[in-house]
């Protein structure tokens, strides 16, 4: 047994903020909790010892909003919004538009189903909160519940659609709706909204136990339907252990073959909300774990070297890969093109690359460096500068000043990307990651 430090995590019983020491025994770290109520308790974390040991080298120096919503006279987390002792900015907000659903999925983290809507009105002034604080919102992404079902879906779309300083809107859904209704679907993709569909593989009896009920055939029409009408695209895989990680090397092969599919978020599942019901149904997955299974998946393109923490978060919460498609139709990892310090630097208070005038001129620098560099002599060098030359010209093209929302399109769907998104529960929860947090609802 190997102490590694001390953090604060809940009681699993009557979440109470309590202190916890942090163990290593073996491959694997654990929480010793300690709760004058309910005594001592341990509990699994993470498995890979040299991985969170040398996650911990990824952390970049925050940067601040411009304000702080919360309450710093409040303890922590009580009075966050955030507040001033939060140690980073909001990179991509989530706002629950609506608590209601039309599933009543096993795995949901927030048991949604309530009968409740925010209203456009409201929607309208946390868009002012944020926009105070950040200046800039590279993607907001609005979620639930289910949100395509908010009576005001459209209004709320628009509303954040035309607010100078958004750079994109996202939402994340289920996709029932959009075979519901067509012309939702078209008036999504005349916005230029990303899609993050709800998406756990191609095998019904993971469905059934994740989601209550078979939803390979309706999945299936969901994604031709998207692809019908070019929409962007992000797959939200729920991965969990004993039930669908062999669905995972299928996914990952749909993600590089579609060309309106952007990305594929991983979260292994959660023990929280109904998915604590679910606690010895599943096993835990953490990240090192995903990143081994995406490395078994036999993708020519994807190695686990290619995955490093997201340093503008806490690099315990989320790992991260980027991938350029080819103008040729191949796909090579930017991870191997650019070495480690200078790939963090091009995301180091965000999750996305080139989205301002600073990093659209690392761009820049990359393709240099490629051309004059030891990497200049790879097998796919002559490609990879063909297809980055061509992004740069296009986003330059027309435009005497950097565009972020022209940016994003073009660059969207030749920089792909793979995230793992480790949520946390009562075993898992871990003070200094929220207080780090980059991922939050306003």
């Amino acid at each position: 047994m190997r102490t590694l430090g001390m953090t604060q995590s809940v009681c699993p019983q009557c979440r109470s903020l309590i202190p916890a020491k942090v163990e290593a025994e073996n491959d694997s770290v654990f929480f010793r909790k300690f709760c004058p109520q309910h005594g001592e308790g341990r509990s699994f974390v993470r498995r890979g010892l040299d991985e969170y040991l040398s996650a911990h080298r990824y952390v970049k120096p925050a940067w601040q909003p411009r304000e702080f919503a919360g309450d710093d006279a409040k303890p922590c987390p009580e009075g966050c919004g955030f507040c001033s002792r939060h140690e980073q900015h909001l990179c991509m907000p989530i706002i629950e538009i609506t608590s209601r659903c039309n599933m009543a999925c096993p795995v949901c983290i927030v048991d949604a189903g309530r009968c409740w809507d925010m209203s456009v009105n409201q929607f309208s002034t946390v868009l002012d909160g944020l926009l105070q604080a950040e200046g800039q919102v590279d993607v907001l992404n609005l979620s639930g519940g289910e949100p395509l079902i908010h009576p005001a879906i459209m209004d709320i779309v628009d509303t954040a659609a035309n607010r100078e300083g958004i750079v994109r809107v996202s939402i994340s859904t289920n996709g029932r709706e959009l075979l519901k209704r067509p012309d939702l679907l078209q008036s999504l993709a005349q916005r230029d909204v990303v899609i993050s569909l709800q998406f756990d593989g191609f095998d019904d009896e993971a469905y059934k136990l994740l989601r209550n009920e078979p939803l390979v055939t309706e999945k299936r029409e969901i994604l031709a339907a998207l692809e019908q009408a070019n929409i962007s695209t992000s797959l939200t895989m729920t991965l969990a252990g004993g039930i669908n990680e062999a669905e995972l090397p299928a996914v990952v092969e749909y993600l590089f073959g579609h060309d309106h599919v952007v990305s594929l978020m991983i979260q292994p599942m959660a023990f929280a909300g109904r998915g604590a019901r679910m606690v010895g149904q599943a096993e835990r997955l953490t990240i090192p774990d995903v990143i081994r299974l995406l490395d078994g998946c036999g993708h020519p393109a994807v190695r686990d070297g290619d995955f490093v923490p997201l340093p503008c978060s806490h690099p315990l919460c989320f790992s991260l890969g980027f991938y350029l498609r080819l103008n040729d139709g191949g796909t090579v990892s930017v991870g191997r093109m650019l070495d480690t310090p200078k790939l963090l630097d091009s995301i180091a208070n965000r999750g996305l690359f080139g989205l301002d005038g600073q990093e659209f001129d690392r761009l820049r620098e990359m393709v240099y460096e490629l051309w004059s560099g030891p990497a200049g002599s790879a097998p796919d060098t002559e490609a990879v500068m063909e297809t980055l030359s061509g992004i740069l010209r296009e986003i330059s093209d027309g435009y005497a000043c950097f565009d972020p929302k022209k940016a994003f399109s073009l660059t969207e769907r030749r920089i792909n990307s793979i995230f793992i998104h480790a949520f946390q529960d009562p075993d898992t929860f871990d003070l200094a990651r929220v207080r780090r947090c980059c991922n939050a609802y306003p």
